[in-house]
């Protein structure tokens, strides 16, 4: 006796296959569309509105622009903050490609100090690094009595354009760092020793073979650094004078104080234009570059016994340097933080827990704390709601109309933050929003969206697209596809994206500036007026624990790294 069995028709693959193009790119727009409501409403509208007023405030024309090129002041002051941007640039470069190079050369152990060298004064605030140099520049400091040696003591750093071009190179050093190292430790290292057996010197195979494959990461970090050296205003404002004014500086008080929409634009709009400019050409050259890096093997400028190669002592004496220029600011808040003074002596003359627990009790910086924290707060879900969605709706999308839309979801990273200020403050000012802690969240909500949309996206670039393909084919809804698969898969990213949201909100301050009024005030603002309005030593307790709270974690994160790196060899 024999069974018949009856086959289950196939599901209609093709009907599917057909149809889901279409859905795809349909959810992936409506994935797409608060983002860029949001940007287009916050950010996108509001720069249009600045570049239209440039050519039509006090007058319609090109006024404003030609007043750029033939006002001596403003010239001067255009020359001043494109040869400081060069200047942090090239001298940035000098001190953090061989600290790089060194770094593909140590052990996993040296490395990871290194890189933790790196990333604290990378994440750590802004305000925090330039106190500490004020401080180590002012009248009778450490910086004055160094020089004295050398008959230099009468030299004034503080209130100069050096000072502020001293100050913007040691900020700047973490952006060349990691461009550079990324570069470097996808070098083939066999690549010299085929050169030197081939009769070419140690120097010349260097310069011949090394230098052009690490090009890619040094145009990348310099071109970085010189389009953010041209919208530094923290920096300046702290450490500069109004003789010797950068282009942030005029933009603020024409904003801010004579209320001169079109000049203030004029000048944010030539900066922005210096800034395209100068990235596209960068790209240009890292595209050339990228055919010669391909090239090298990843991975092989590290040792496979990751005990490392050794370094010559010059190249050894260079790095402690650089090291030290690196910590700095470290090695002059946490001590300041413990100073029994009134005073931004270094170092202090006696001892005192004072400042930490005017921090803890003081209602001015007990408020700034708490709106920081909600701001900060507010800005992470909605940044990560938003950009969370907008990453996910990238990925359905084709990769034309997917490129142009992530141009415009990062667009905010790429106008200097001196005009982002400049933007949202005219906007602000007409909507109400100026002076209110609402205003600053929306602000950084614009802000912190592209880090976002950055890091989840690199996460679901990793993923199989045939997983959800396969979860589907299974049963399952498009809900559950999401909630089992995609998001299990995305969510360090979304994390990662979080956390940058945060910090970024949580450290921005010229935005904050420009929003700011009583009872709307976050910590970089109370820290920022604690230098120029008041001599409030308080700021170096919060410049610690700002300090601590992001090295501590980073360190710990770089020895869990060696111990699972250890342990994998075993």
């Amino acid at each position: 006796m024999t069974t018949r069995v009856t086959p289950r028709p196939a599901p209609p693959t093709r009907r599917l296959a057909r149809g889901t193009p279409g859905r795809e790119r349909a959810s992936g727009l409506l994935l797409l569309l608060p983002a860029l409501i949001a940007l287009t409403l916050l950010f996108v509208l509001p720069l249009l509105n600045v570049a239209f007023q440039s050519v039509t405030e006090p007058d319609t024309g090109l006024g404003n622009y030609a007043r750029l090129f033939t006002d001596g002041y403003t010239l001067g002051v255009l020359g001043r903050t494109l040869l400081v941007a060069l200047v942090v640039a090239v001298v940035g470069l000098v001190i953090a490609y061989p600290y790089a190079y060194a770094m593909t050369l140590v052990g996993p152990a040296a490395r990871a100090l290194m890189v933790t060298l790196v990333l604290v004064p990378f994440w750590t605030s802004m305000l925090a690094r330039n106190y500490a140099w004020l401080v180590l520049m002012q009248d009778g400091g450490v910086v004055q009595r160094l020089l004295r040696p050398f008959g230099l003591g009468d030299v004034t750093l503080l209130g100069s354009t050096t000072g502020v071009a001293v100050s913007m190179t040691q900020v700047m050093l973490p952006f060349l760092v990691l461009p550079m190292y990324s570069a470097m430790q996808h070098i083939d290292r066999r690549l010299l020793d085929a050169g030197q057996s081939l009769g070419a010197s140690r120097a010349r195979a260097f310069r011949k073979i090394y230098l052009p494959l690490s090009m890619p990461g040094v145009v990348a970090g310099t071109s970085l650094v010189f389009v953010l050296a041209l919208g530094f205003y923290v920096t300046p404002a702290l450490l500069g004078s109004p003789q010797n004014a950068m282009i942030a500086q005029i933009i603020n008080v024409r904003t801010r104080d004579q209320l001169d929409f079109g000049g203030a634009g004029a000048m944010g709009i030539f900066v922005l234009v210096v800034t395209l400019v100068v990235l596209g050409l960068a790209r240009r050259l890292t595209g050339n570059q990228a055919s010669l890096a391909g090239h090298g093997v990843a991975g092989a400028g590290r040792p496979a016994d990751g005990r490392g190669t050794g370094m010559r002592p010059w190249l050894k004496i260079y790095t402690g340097l650089a090291a030290v220029v690196l910590a700095t600011p470290t090695l002059v808040v946490i001590p300041m933080s413990f100073s029994s003074g009134t005073t931004f002596r270094f170092p202090p003359d006696g001892w005192s827990l004072r400042w930490y627990e005017n921090l803890a009790t003081s209602p001015a910086w007990t408020e700034a704390i708490v709106n920081s924290l909600q701001v900060a707060l507010v800005t992470t879900v909605a940044a990560t709601t938003l950009g969370t969605a907008a990453a996910l709706g990238l990925a359905r999308l084709g990769p034309r109309v997917r490129g142009a839309l992530t141009a415009l979801l990062l667009s905010p990273l790429i106008v200097p933050n001196i005009l982002v200020a400049l933007v949202v403050f005219a906007a602000f000012l007409r909507l109400g929003l100026n002076g209110t802690l609402a205003g600053i969240m929306l602000a950084h909500t614009a802000m912190a969206l592209p880090y976002v949309v950055i890091a989840v996206t690199a996460r679901l670039q990793g993923m199989d697209p045939r997983l959800r393909s396969a979860g589907a084919s299974l049963g399952a809804g498009p809900f559950s596809v999401f909630r089992r698969i995609t998001l299990p898969l995305a969510l360090p990213g979304i994390l990662s994206g979080a956390v940058l949201a945060f910090v970024t909100s949580l450290d921005e301050v010229v935005v904050a500036l420009f929003l700011q009024a009583p009872g709307a005030f976050t910590l970089p603002v109370q820290m920022f007026n604690s230098v120029t309005i008041q001599i409030d030593p308080t700021i170096s307790a919060a410049s610690t624990v700002m300090v601590l709270l992001v090295s501590i974690p980073i360190l710990l994160a770089q020895i869990a790294g060696v111990r699972r790196g250890k342990a994998g060899k075993r």
